[in-house]
């Protein structure tokens, strides 16, 4: 029995070493799971739209509101969030998509973080995020977003030629964003929170601005070097 279960525990660290060095290993190819919405038996497929865990009763509606349609000013399968006035404005806490973790190993190399966004109304929070796994959990191959607790929070991602702000406010025309990290200037303790990332997760809110939807595009997480 002790060498089944050694030899079980041996396969399980294999197989999450496999999973981290394919998932952070290969430079220049996407590492977010349907970042262009087109997964032909479900669009949202990576993404976490429905929040239904302890805490996040703020957040009962927000599956209703989180949508793909099939093509918006020549994009096709773009991802929409549809904000009113109770979900945009203070105390609303916007309208929501996570993408599902990315395991990576941010000890050395750089990563490229980009998407397309517009919007006819909603201002919005868009940004990567580093996780940990949740005290108690076990690691396996592939985590629920409930089961890590965030520990680092990259810059926002910002549209045309906006560059700081509590919300970014893209454009009412498909615009780029993009940003590198993890930047080069960290002070000690940010190198220790960032050497505590075991996944990334992308984080998009609609939130602020006025009603109508934000749309969203070709999310992209890239090692560049």
């Amino acid at each position: 029995m002790k060498h089944t279960h050694a030899a079980v525990w041996m396969a399980l660290a294999v197989g999450l070493a496999f999973f981290a060095v394919a998932a952070d290993g290969r430079a220049g190819v996407n590492l977010v799971a349907n970042g262009n919405f087109d997964k032909t038996d479900d669009n949202l497929q990576g993404w976490r739209y429905k929040f239904d865990a302890t805490g996040e009763n703020w957040y009962t509606n927000n599956h209703s509101l989180v949508s793909v349609v099939e093509s918006d000013n020549g994009r096709r399968k773009v991802l929409k969030l549809h904000g009113t006035f109770a979900e945009l404005q203070v105390p609303g806490q916007g309208v929501r998509v996570d993408s599902h973790p990315i395991a990576v190993d941010l000890s050395s190399g750089k990563y490229r973080f980009s998407l397309y966004a517009r919007s006819s109304g909603p201002a919005c929070r868009i940004l990567v995020e580093g996780f940990r796994w949740a005290p108690g959990v076990t690691p396996h191959a592939k985590p629920d977003n409930t089961e890590l607790r965030k520990c680092y929070r990259f810059s926002q991602l910002y549209f045309g030629r906006q560059q700081a702000g509590e919300w970014a406010v893209p454009g009412a025309v498909w615009q780029h964003g993009a940003s590198v990290f993890p930047d080069d200037k960290l002070s000690e303790q940010a190198r220790k929170n960032l050497a505590q990332i075991k996944f990334l997760v992308i984080h998009i809110v609609a939130i602020g601005g006025s009603d109508g939807d934000l749309l969203v595009d070709d999310a992209k997480i890239e090692k560049i070097r």
